[in-house]
């Protein structure tokens, strides 16, 4: 393709995605499918280009006057690629396979010169009607969302019922793939390039999964031990799942549920490639619960939330986002909560996770949900992170003594909050 096809398929994705509300990942397979005269090159530039424009949307549309996907795209070539308005107007010729000539507006857009002094939610590159959370929620949100408006790096954890990390590195590096350990899970690695990891020995041989360093922290901090009965109430895909199984060494019992079922569905393959034993998925939820009540040591809520900490890797869904179904997300939040509370047994714990960087679904949610039930007490992070992560305490662990803040700023991961409870009567 030429590079002005190239301009044209990006804005057609642009559209298509607009008018669809389909994810990215999934528009995008779905376009490479029924398009597939596009190599992979120029797959590649494409999709770059689309992601750049969903990471820097407000700032783009700031520049542009415009969010059609036009505008964002020629904006992108300016900011981006440095062209100049000839430049992009030879990319805009409206020949055959190319965009359309560039009108008058867009000419003198493009004439003008970039404006620096723009408000915070266009310098953090967040949807408007987020800005006053975002002022609530962080120090600095600029910073904070021009952080997670960055690349996300790919992270894998060692399945420790199949291997160890060094084992799994040096596999790695016979294939070509190099791998570093992440900097605080001490089952992590993190790939220096981008590679294909599913297509490796290591991942077919069920010795790794793709996951972000943040959630494995957030698997540590359920502090699961062999033998104990956990319940992980949102187990979706089961990345956790699987994490805490591997950390009871496939001695005890994990209870999976998910609204969802078919999520659960799809764990099935994952489970029997990492040679795990100890996962029981009910098919009828109901007298699942019921016989579980006050018998979990461990209750984990990996709840639905606003996604708002995993932006690096979805950046489609902050513009996807709207304030009711923020309002869903909580709501579904401090049910979830009650439910939960009721499982744990005595001096068992209940642990509360999302990947939202929203205090409105993170600290205010806790603060709702201890004032009606005085059964459970706090952990500090500080004391979770020596007993779980066994590494010198990180300034960013130490920020508060009620719960723990992951941002890709703070810690390099991807956003999570994790606030972990102790029944005490």
């Amino acid at each position: 393709m030429k590079p002005a096809a190239r301009i044209a398929a990006a804005i057609e994705i642009l559209q298509g995605m607009s008018q669809s509300g389909k994810p990215a990942d999934r528009f995008l397979n779905e376009w490479a499918r029924a398009n597939r005269y596009a190599g992979a090159k120029d797959r590649n530039d494409i999709y770059n280009r689309v992601y750049r424009v969903l990471r820097r949307r407000a700032e783009y549309g700031w520049q542009a006057g415009s969010v059609e996907p036009r505008a964002l795209v020629q904006a992108d070539l300016r900011a981006h690629d440095s062209l100049s308005l000839s430049d992009i107007a030879q990319l805009f010729g409206g020949g055959k396979y190319e965009p359309a000539c560039l009108s008058d507006a867009e000419t003198e857009a493009l004439s003008r010169e970039i404006e620096q002094d723009a408000p915070d939610w266009v310098q953090g590159n967040y949807p408007e009607w987020l800005a006053p959370l975002m002022a609530a929620s962080l120090s600095d949100p600029v910073a904070e969302g021009q952080a997670l408006s960055a690349r996300a790096p790919l992270d894998l954890r060692v399945n420790l019922l199949r291997a160890r990390r060094e084992r799994v590195q040096a596999a790695l590096a016979e294939e070509g793939i190099e791998a570093a350990f992440t900097p605080w899970s001490p089952d992590g690695l993190r790939i220096v390039a981008r590679e294909r990891i599913t297509g490796s020995k290591a991942f077919k041989q069920g010795w790794v999964e793709v996951q972000d360093e943040g959630s494995q922290i957030a698997a540590r901090f359920a502090a699961v031990r062999p033998g104990q009965q956990v319940v992980d109430l949102c187990a979706g895909g089961g990345g956790k799942t699987l994490a805490m199984a591997a950390q009871m060494e496939n001695s005890g019992q994990i209870h999976a549920f998910d609204a969802a079922a078919g999520r659960l569905k799809a764990m099935m393959p994952r489970l029997r490639r990492a040679g795990v034993h100890n996962v029981q998925i009910a098919s009828d939820p109901k007298p699942a619960l019921e016989a579980l009540k006050g018998r979990a040591h461990r209750v984990v809520l990996d709840v639905p939330c606003s996604g708002t900490g995993a932006w690096r890797r979805n950046p489609d869904a902050k513009w996807r986002l709207t304030a009711d179904a923020l309002e869903n997300h909580r709501q579904a939040q401090d049910s979830l909560l009650r439910q939960g509370a009721e499982l744990v047994c005595p001096a068992g714990r209940l642990i509360y996770i999302t990947c939202s960087i929203l205090a409105c679904e993170n600290g205010q949610r806790i603060e709702q949900f201890l004032s009606d039930d005085s059964r459970f007490q706090i952990l500090p992070p500080a004391q979770l992170w020596e007993e779980t992560i066994g590494q010198p305490v990180p300034v960013f662990a130490k920020a508060r003594s009620d719960h723990l803040t992951l941002t890709p700023r703070s810690s390099g991961t991807d956003g999570f909050f994790i606030c972990v409870m102790e029944r005490v009567n």
